[in-house]
């Protein structure tokens, strides 16, 4: 009697504590989930609480009874989640510590259809330390797994980030094809967070590509998806894109306002992985408009911040977490390629192959025709420049011998204007002795002598009014050259030196200019002194040598 009672009370004792863990159980699995959906409700605008919900649902299933593979997969996507908020905070050692837990989780519990997420974000991280062989070993996982499992959000985000890794990698044409085609793809099933961050990524591409005004409407495009799906981080992204956009296009007052935005939500948003290069572009837009205090300000707030950042410690604490857990990427990808694939891989290899010859043909055609076209252009420069010496030199020898001629002609002036003042001396001579005193037959004998020597001397007379405007013809172009040299020359000093360039002598100069020798003489000295002619050098000598 007394053992039976003793077992009722122990099996009624049993019962309880069994339905007792059962309310707690599921006191705990509905407390995961609520936080859970706030914390993804919080996760685009408010990170610090976000994450703080993230962590308590650990927490809670960390310590609860439940082990369902429903509610481990919940622990799975939550380590994801907070592995991105780590990433943000770029405590990058614990956010591979999380990836790797959840990728064991989804493994021992044969989760697949989200498996491709979780080496994507393994990737993303490898891709900040620009390690883009690991990145590509991952996203080659996590697109073999997405395809094979139909999850296209997951492909769609998977090809966008094959983009970025091709633009590090330089292969810009690779680079611009995966991300048209994941923009496509987001397109397609009209997801608005695919749509955001696939145009986003494109944007930055073209903006790597210098393509500044190509990337505004996809970085517009961007920023309309974020407001739609309040996405504040996201949003935060683009106001800085277009910052720099603006700033470029040379518009720095509105990249001021942009950037402004982007650090007041970085901050509010406790992202210090990137809040650096919003104060970088600050201070780059107040120098643009030359406001150098500021720029300097903003400049010191670049530099705290990007101290924090570069942090050589996580990036060691990577590289060990690295060997410790070692995930097989590789094995996951040969595991689950299917024939398919190949052949795709085949095809794009076989397009590239092709594309690179047909390059290769079309670029020695090109530099064939460039040779070609470099050849006639220079032979042709060569026998213009032989045509158009020879025209030179033809007319260089005209005009030559057209300046001697004139010159002679001048000379030969000069010399009748000698015997003209020679012939008048002369003339009065005879008039003294010939008339003056004589008899009257001796007279008219003496004039008509004297009348036939007057008509010579006025053909002579004839002859030399056009003497100054031979002169003047002859050194048009020296006057012109002595003008631009000594513009201290006066108009006669001019004249005299376009004289002793015909080589005349004093005497010659006298008669010309109808003054003394002693004003000749005077006016050689000034010439001298204002062309500063060496003492050792004759003036006519260094006046020949202006021509």
């Amino acid at each position: 009697m007394h053992f039976r009672k003793t077992l009722i009370i122990f099996i009624f004792l049993l019962s309880n504590s069994i339905y007792s863990q059962s309310n707690d159980i599921k006191n705990d699995s509905l407390q995961v989930e609520k936080l859970y959906a706030k914390a993804i409700d919080l996760k685009d605008n408010n990170l610090v609480e976000a994450k703080k919900n993230f962590e308590d649902a650990i927490e809670i299933i960390d310590k609860s009874l439940f082990s369902k593979n429903e509610f481990l997969l919940k622990k799975a996507s939550i380590l994801e989640q907070l592995a991105y908020f780590l990433r943000r905070e770029n405590k990058f050692d614990t956010a591979l510590k999380y990836l790797q837990e959840s990728i064991e989780i989804k493994r021992k519990i044969g989760e697949k259809y989200t498996l491709g997420y979780t080496y994507s974000q393994i990737a993303w991280l490898w891709l900040y330390q620009s390690e883009f062989d690991k990145t590509k070993v991952n996203l080659d996982s996590a697109l073999t797994l997405s395809k094979k499992y139909n999850n296209i959000n997951e492909t769609t985000r998977t090809l966008s980030r094959y983009g970025i890794l091709y633009q590090n990698l330089k292969e810009y044409s690779k680079a611009e094809q995966h991300h048209l085609y994941a923009i496509k793809l987001a397109d397609s099933i009209n997801s608005i967070n695919s749509i955001a961050s696939t145009n986003a990524n494109y944007a930055y591409f073209l903006r790597r590509q210098k393509r500044y005004k190509e990337n505004i409407p996809f970085l517009k495009r961007s920023v309309g998806m974020h407001q739609k799906a309040n996405n504040q981080i996201g949003l935060e992204s683009s106001y800085f894109a277009l910052g720099v956009t603006y700033r470029v296009l040379g518009n720095p007052l509105k990249a001021i306002e942009l950037y402004n935005k982007a650090i007041a939500m970085s901050k509010k948003q406790k992202n210090e992985a990137v809040i650096h290069s919003r104060y970088l572009g600050l201070s780059n837009s107040y120098a643009d408009i030359k406001d150098y205090q500021k720029a300097y300000k903003y400049h010191l707030d670049y530099t705290k911040w990007w101290i924090k950042v570069k942090n050589e410690k996580n990036y060691q604490k990577m590289v060990d977490l690295q060997s410790k857990y070692k995930y097989e990427q590789q094995l996951a990808i040969d595991s689950l390629r299917f024939t398919q694939e190949k052949k795709e891989i085949e095809i794009i290899a076989q397009t590239e192959s092709s594309k690179k010859k047909l390059y290769f043909a079309l670029f020695l055609v090109t530099l064939t025709g460039a040779f070609a076209i470099g050849y006639l252009i220079r032979r042709n420069f060569k026998q213009r420049s032989i045509h158009i010496k020879a025209e030179y030199e033809n007319k260089r020898k005209i005009l030559d011998q057209e300046i001697k001629t004139k010159e002679k002609d001048i000379k030969s002036l000069i010399a009748d204007n000698s015997m003209r003042l020679a012939f008048k001396e002369e003339l009065l001579d005879k008039i003294k002795n010939d008339v003056i005193g004589s008899t009257p037959e001796s007279i008219e004998k003496s004039l008509t002598s004297l009348t036939t020597q007057l008509k010579l001397q006025i053909n002579t007379e004839s002859k030399l009014s056009g003497l100054q405007e031979k002169i003047t013809d002859v050194n048009q172009f020296f006057d012109t050259t002595l003008r631009k040299k000594y513009p201290e020359l006066t108009k006669g000093e001019r004249e005299v030196c376009a004289l002793l360039r015909l080589n005349l002598s004093i005497k010659e100069i006298m008669i010309i200019r109808n003054v003394s020798t002693d004003s000749v003489k005077s006016m050689r000295r000034r010439i001298r002194k204002k062309m500063n002619i060496p003492s050792e050098i004759s003036i006519e000598e260094f006046i020949r040598s202006l021509i």
